[in-house]
């Protein structure tokens, strides 16, 4: 079976609402009642406009409730909402946690997991290419982020 596929801003609305702590059925709930008073103030960008994003959800399709359940990964992902999936969810920040370097970030620590999870998000046009690590046994992983496919005559 393959995994559900999101739209960025409905992708987003689900990953800022896992930043509240709260298990998937309270999420689940909140978005079904459109009412997300019990996870505001505990998500990380408080101002997204989560009801619009619901209606963007129910517009395109997007099998969201699924997606809380089994995962999912997104249809399209740019540079700059690949950067707010790693806030959102790995808690990583460009210039603090990684650098950019053209459409490449690079620099990334990770644990094998946090790898995994990551590339089954975004495999459809980016991947996760760990770095020669040095350190043997390391539970953290230096990875790049590069796209998958780039027409280097564009450029």
């Amino acid at each position: 079976m393959s995994k559900v596929q999101l739209s960025m801003p409905v992708a987003f609305l689900i990953e800022n609402l896992r930043t509240s702590g709260e298990q998937k059925d309270v999420i689940i709930e909140c978005i079904k009642k459109q009412d997300f008073s019990p996870l505001l103030g505990k998500v990380k960008e408080k101002t997204m406009d989560f009801k619009e994003r619901c209606q963007t959800a129910e517009d395109m399709g997007d099998e969201w409730e699924e997606a809380i359940h089994s995962g999912y990964e997104f249809k399209f992902l740019h540079i700059n909402g690949l950067k707010r999936l790693l806030h959102f969810r790995f808690n990583r920040i460009i210039d603090r946690d990684y650098e950019q370097d053209g459409i490449t970030l690079k620099g990334l620590y990770l644990d094998p997991i946090e790898m995994d999870t990551l590339q089954g998000l975004i495999g459809r046009q980016w991947q996760v290419i760990e770095e020669d690590n040095g350190k043997v046994g390391s539970v953290q992983r230096i990875v790049s982020i590069k796209l998958l496919y780039r027409n280097d005559d564009s450029f």
